[in-house]
């Protein structure tokens, strides 16, 4: 498959989805669940026609019936129809082949607690080959608005081994990880101490997704001006 194209995707930190959540009683608040802001679904509707996105949304994510749908939109209950099929059509071939069993509930299990903590270790300890037993074959890791991206666990060890061996020119330096989480995902901080520098500085932000013990994918921010938002410092 190719890249994610989407150029304006963010994460968005669980601590603020909570904060919506908890101070709104309308029983549209559930479009913050996992399974509508999920990066994979948010760079998904990207590329639906405006009609049918909004239809996709209304029906989908609030809950609407297809009579309000029309209502609000002008059209026919059969235009909304037609036009829902078709976005559910599309996000179906956009969607990961292996889609996650959602839940509105953000807390992570015991298992992903712990691949998460892995996943840190293998990271601050410069381990690539425990990074790399921690990822499913076909993993895919994108940066997005940058066109880098890397598919496979291979592509993404070599890419790990090159930027934290000392010998090879590039070289970022030591990483340090804080826990996170974005999009009802699990995330990861990265910060950086780079050559004679004696501070971590804040580097981007890994959000994770996860399948049983294995990290399926990774959408990787390379942006320092998140943190502040993730309610973390820029130096460690």
């Amino acid at each position: 498959g190719e890249p994610n194209a989407v150029d304006w995707l963010q994460p968005y930190p669980d601590l603020l989805l909570d904060q919506i959540a908890s101070s709104d009683p309308e029983p549209d608040a559930k479009v913050i669940g996992r399974e509508t802001i999920e990066l994979a679904y948010l760079a998904a509707i990207q590329y639906l026609p405006p009609k049918q996105r909004a239809i996709l949304i209304l029906r989908d994510a609030l809950g609407w019936s297809a009579k309000e749908t029309a209502n609000l939109l002008d059209e026919s209950v059969a235009s909304v129809n037609s036009a829902l099929s078709r976005a559910r059509s599309s996000m179906r071939r956009r969607m990961p082949k292996r889609r996650l069993e959602w839940s509105t509930v953000a807390t992570p299990t015991t298992g992903e607690r712990r691949l998460l903590e892995l996943y840190m270790e293998a990271t601050d300890r410069a381990d690539v080959a425990g990074l790399t037993a921690l990822l499913r074959e076909e993993v895919r890791l994108t940066m997005p608005p940058y066109p880098t991206w890397f598919e496979g666990r291979e592509q993404i060890a070599t890419a790990f081994a090159l930027s934290t061996n000392p010998a090879e020119p590039s070289y970022q330096g030591q990483f340090r990880t804080v826990a996170s989480a974005a999009n009802r995902q699990p995330a990861v901080a990265a910060y950086v101490r780079r050559p004679g520098d004696s501070e971590y500085r804040a580097l981007g932000i890994d959000v994770l997704r996860l399948e049983g013990d294995q990290v399926i994918e990774i959408t990787r921010f390379v942006s320092a001006d998140l943190f502040q938002a993730f309610g973390l410092p820029l130096t460690l």
